[in-house]
């Protein structure tokens, strides 16, 4: 059951539509696709992860400038008392008369106060509209893989080149590419509506069908706007566009200003991130069907990571996408794959309910041991599992890794009959860890085991998936 994953680099990529260098001429179009899509992933999980980070750090310095101000207060000002207020003003706020030779520093805390009080209404939507800029950007990519792929398809052009400009190019190739760069200009210059139409006219494929998430889609690159453009106030246009339930549910009317609370956000980066990733599926698969295993790989890679994470709803999304939606998966293994980390997402979230409906709906009886053994962790029949494992043995087929780490067993690890069993099999216990770096293997608790070898991180990390050769997906 060991799969070829695609290859996914960590080949750099700038906000712009770049020329066609080396990086997206010698691999091949599905790989570069798939570089594609990695990079996006990574861009957005890295502000997700910072959002909250970030707020917090924000939050933080605000407290403690409020703080400071109020001890300032109690120390070096008197309120302002007044007959009719007790000391505060028409607004409810309490007057102080700052103490002769403080008013220079009681200046100094408030500018300190106003800058953390300003920047946790800036930081967090100046990081969402990153968000939206990050999908723009992997748009742009994604449309220009595709078009270098298949450059008849704008055959229909009517982008032109003058003689003169001709003249300056090395190769058709190069006029090609210039082209390329006019046309995905002009597309990302227009509403991410049309960014649609286009791709629905050019690819011949109705992208928005069976995708309930658009109107959340369009709310959310319509906030960008308003924040890129109004500060965030809303405006006719912004209701134009939105109108209807969205709008309705947010509460939203013309002139209110709008902010970016931390659910907020990670609603916007779980829609971009459904969107982006269905976009890039539909397109491989409709430009690719050569590539149709390469595709299932990818996908089953992706899913398989938000299960690891426990970015659950995600997984769920995705896998009944590739379940329900896509009408035709590489084999029936691959088919299988999906069925099984589709009903453990749903499990994992805490509907066991729907994992064993899915589950029903499948006949496993004649399926490979290892689905065998996967249906019936996910029932917790464990005596009925632990027989799966005995029958798989060591044929390779699941590796002590696999046992130790995929979520798929994280009860079963809890039954002290499954480790002796893995421990009867490989002669390794179930539970070890070991932490490797430059130097060598080490155990938890070692003295060298908190250090981190960055080097080697970095490695890991630009060849993930990349020479997944042996690598496992359950």
């Amino acid at each position: 059951m060991k799969e070829e994953n695609s290859a996914i680099s960590n080949s750099a990529r700038s906000g712009e539509p770049q020329k066609a260098g080396p990086e997206l001429t010698r691999r091949e179009p599905h790989e570069r696709l798939a570089d594609v899509l990695a990079q996006f992933i990574r861009e957005i999980d890295s502000l997700a992860s910072t959002f909250p980070l970030t707020s917090d750090t924000i939050r933080s310095a605000n407290r403690k400038a409020a703080g400071e101000i109020a001890r300032f207060l109690q120390e070096h000002a008197t309120p302002v008392m007044r007959p009719d207020s007790a000391g505060s003003d028409d607004t409810g706020a309490v007057r102080f008369e700052i103490h002769e030779g403080q008013e220079s520093k009681f200046e100094s805390l408030n500018r300190i106060f106003s800058r953390t009080a300003m920047a946790a209404v800036l930081v967090p939507t100046s990081l969402f509209v990153a968000l939206i800029s990050q999908y723009d950007s992997y748009l742009g990519m994604l449309i220009k893989t595709l078009l270098l792929f298949r450059p008849e398809i704008l055959n229909g052009s009517e982008k032109t080149l003058r003689f003169s400009d001709i003249v300056e190019f090395d190769s058709i190739e190069a006029a090609r590419d210039h082209i390329i760069e006019k046309e995905i200009g002009a597309i990302l210059r227009e509403s991410h509506a049309e960014h649609f139409d286009w791709m629905e006219s050019k690819f011949d494929l109705k992208l928005r069908k069976d995708l309930p998430v658009w109107p959340e889609f369009i709310e959310i690159t319509e906030r960008r706007n308003l924040f890129v453009h109004t500060g965030g106030v809303v405006s006719a246009q912004y209701l134009k566009v939105c109108g209807g339930p969205t709008t309705t549910h947010l509460g939203v009317e013309k002139g209110k200003r709008l902010a970016v609370e931390l659910a907020y956000f990670e609603r916007a980066y779980e829609v971009l991130f459904e969107i982006g990733v269905k976009l890039a599926h539909v397109l491989w698969r409709k430009l690719m069907p050569n590539k149709l295993k390469e595709a299932d790989q990818n996908l089953l890679k992706i899913s398989f990571d938000l299960i690891v994470e426990g970015k659950y709803s995600l997984a769920i999304i995705l896998l009944d996408f590739a379940t329900t939606i896509l009408k035709k998966q590489s084999s029936a293994d691959y088919r299988l794959r999906f069925v099984v980390n589709r009903a453990q997402a749903y499990k994992w979230s805490g509907n066991v309910s729907r994992a064993l409906e899915i589950l029903n709906a499948e006949d496993f009886s004649a399926a490979k041991a290892v689905f065998r053994l996967a249906e019936a962790v996910l029932r917790d029949d464990f005596e009925r599992a632990l027989l799966a494992v005995r029958e798989i043995g060591s044929s390779g087929e699941i590796g002590i890794v696999e046992y130790r780490e995929w979520p798929l067993f994280k009860e079963f690890r809890k039954d002290d009959k499954f480790a002796n069993i893995i421990f009867e099999i490989f002669n390794l216990p179930l539970h070890e860890v070991s932490l490797k770096t430059a130097t060598g293997e080490l155990s938890p608790g070692s003295d060298e085991s908190t250090k981190v070898n960055s080097s080697a991180a970095s490695e890991n990390d630009s060849q993930n998936a990349a020479s997944a050769k042996d690598t496992l997906i359950m």
